[in-house]
């Protein structure tokens, strides 16, 4: 019988940087390395850090340069270090550790997360009662091309040393701003268990995070002043299951929905948390009712299958229908309380004071580049009879080929069009809104860049709102107070930006 060898060839190293990463993620690979290592030697380690007088700890430090090419990474860690007999076992590819139930499983992790991170690592380690101190280089360039065999340089150490070292060179990718800001949120919560109780001190650039969770106080109260807040424990697959879920008494977007935990390690947490249709109600598209604010929860899930980057569950079968019908079973009646919770309070929709930093840093990079004072300063605009001609012509077209979404408000008709056919260099939006005191036409090009920058639905249907209610507006100034005076039809359109709030206040 014929038989077909499976091969990998070298060059699969640089698939790696094509993983679908994120930052936080790929760097937690590291800490899961190094905490997995103490949990293994635990009992050893704990006598040492206590003559040290320290925990296990792991530094995140990131150096940035005048330019990419001087960046760098650095993991420090004191945890347990690898012998000469581990380091080599490390770097067979796929081959999971003796242990392979806790939080290095798959033999990929500080690999993948490194060649995806940048082309040339290096990793310089000593373990614990040995006295050698091991040092690997790895460059992606000369792995894909088949040189497979990596120097390994060692010194004397002294045998109380145990450490590992990671450098990453030759970075993919800076960053700044609020990704750091994010970087140091999201690790906070996935060790929020070893940071919150002194088993693990991390560090970003020798900021030392921490987690803070929630107490009672922060979840809304019933009548005889206890929170709403539940423990449960149930069985899924023959799998158990334990958490607890509460309303929150000031939530928002991105608080709401359950941490999903193995190991004591945070997989998925808010603000993209897991929000089960039973529960929190279809999620396409990004729904934001005080049931996606308020509900929080942490779900403990042992036993079940994880993605090898640990950022996901990997269902089998039922499994994820069986548990959101268990939490619905559960605190079903706690999707009631997160509604009813809100007479009389200020809408907690907001952006945060992160999302208001962004655009307004946003906002004014795009003010003062030199791109918008060419169009302010120098830009002629054309005559007004020209722009209303060309305006009638495209609208001529779009209004003949395209069938129009039908709004009726009492004997008022808007018909709007949104069209996917129109030139990236035609106007955003064309209104007409005073030719026929009984119709209003709105015509929005999706095809226009600026619909680009929109964010998901929520961005969709706030751009829409601002079309349809310019159009709304001018034509009311003008066919009720014989006007086309800007601050009148601003003064108009202040009143329809309000009917979303009045539309869900009404509904509590």
């Amino acid at each position: 019988m014929e038989k077909i060898n499976i091969n990998f060839t070298p060059d699969i190293i640089n698939s790696y940087k094509r993983l679908a990463y994120r930052i936080w993620f790929a760097l937690a690979e590291y800490v899961d390395n190094s905490t997995q290592a103490y949990l293994n030697n635990k009992e050893i380690l704990d006598i040492v850090y206590e003559e040290e007088q320290r925990n296990l700890s792991v530094y995140i430090n990131y150096f940035k340069g005048k330019n990419i090419e001087e960046d760098f990474f650095e993991i420090i860690d004191n945890s347990m270090g690898m012998s000469l007999e581990e380091l080599q076992k490390a770097f067979q590819i796929g081959l999971p550790p003796d242990y392979n139930l806790g939080r290095s499983r798959y033999g990929l992790g500080m690999k993948t997360a490194s060649f995806w991170l940048g082309d040339e690592w290096t990793i310089t380690t000593s373990k614990l009662g040995n006295t050698k101190e091991y040092s690997v280089i790895l460059d992606i360039e000369s792995i894909s091309k088949g040189d497979l065999a990596l120097d390994i340089q060692s010194r004397d150490v002294e045998k109380n040393e145990h450490y590992t070292t990671i450098k990453i060179n030759n970075l993919r990718r800076r960053f700044k701003g609020m990704t750091i800001g994010k970087i140091k949120s999201y690790l906070s919560s996935i060790y929020r268990f070893d940071v919150s109780s002194d088993i693990l001190d991390l560090f970003w650039n020798d900021d030392k995070l921490g987690w803070s969770g929630y107490s009672n106080d922060d979840f809304v109260k019933n009548s005889e002043g206890q929170p709403y807040r539940r423990d449960f424990e149930f069985e899924i697959d023959g799998k158990n299951v334990t958490g607890w879920a509460g309303v929150l008494s000031n939530g928002s977007r991105s608080k709401g929905g359950f941490a999903l935990v193995q190991g004591n390690r945070v997989i998925q947490s808010p603000p993209n948390g897991y929000k089960p249709e039973t529960i929190f109600g279809e999620q396409e598209g990004g729904i934001n009712n005080l049931v996606n604010q308020r509900l929080v929860g942490e779900l403990f899930l042992e036993g079940f299958e994880v993605s090898h980057t640990k950022d996901n569950i990997l269902w089998e079968g039922t499994q994820m229908d069986d548990l959101d019908d268990a939490i619905l079973e559960q605190i079903g009646d706690f999707r009631k309380i997160a509604n009813e919770y809100r007479k009389n309070a200020v809408d907690e929709r907001a952006p945060s004071d992160e999302d208001f930093d962004f655009a307004v840093d946003k906002l004014l990079s795009e003010l003062n580049s030199g791109e918008l004072s060419d169009i302010v300063i120098s830009k002629i605009i054309p005559p007004e009879a020209l722009i209303f001609e060309s305006n009638k012509q495209i609208g001529k077209v779009i209004i003949e080929s395209t069938e129009p979404t039908i709004i009726k408000i009492a004997e008022l008709i808007i018909k709007l069009y949104i069209d996917d056919k129109m030139s990236a260099n035609d106007p955003y939006v064309i209104n007409d809104s005073i030719s026929d005191k009984g119709t209003i036409i709105v015509i929005v090009n999706k095809n226009h860049p600026f619909w680009n920058e929109l964010d998901g639905a929520t961005g969709i249907l706030n751009y829409l709102r601002q079309c349809v209610y310019d159009a709304v507006s001018e034509w009311k100034a003008y066919f009720m107070k014989s006007t086309l005076q800007p601050d009148t039809i601003k003064h108009i359109k202040d009143d329809l930006m309000r009917v979303p709030f009045i539309i869900d206040k009404n509904k509590v």
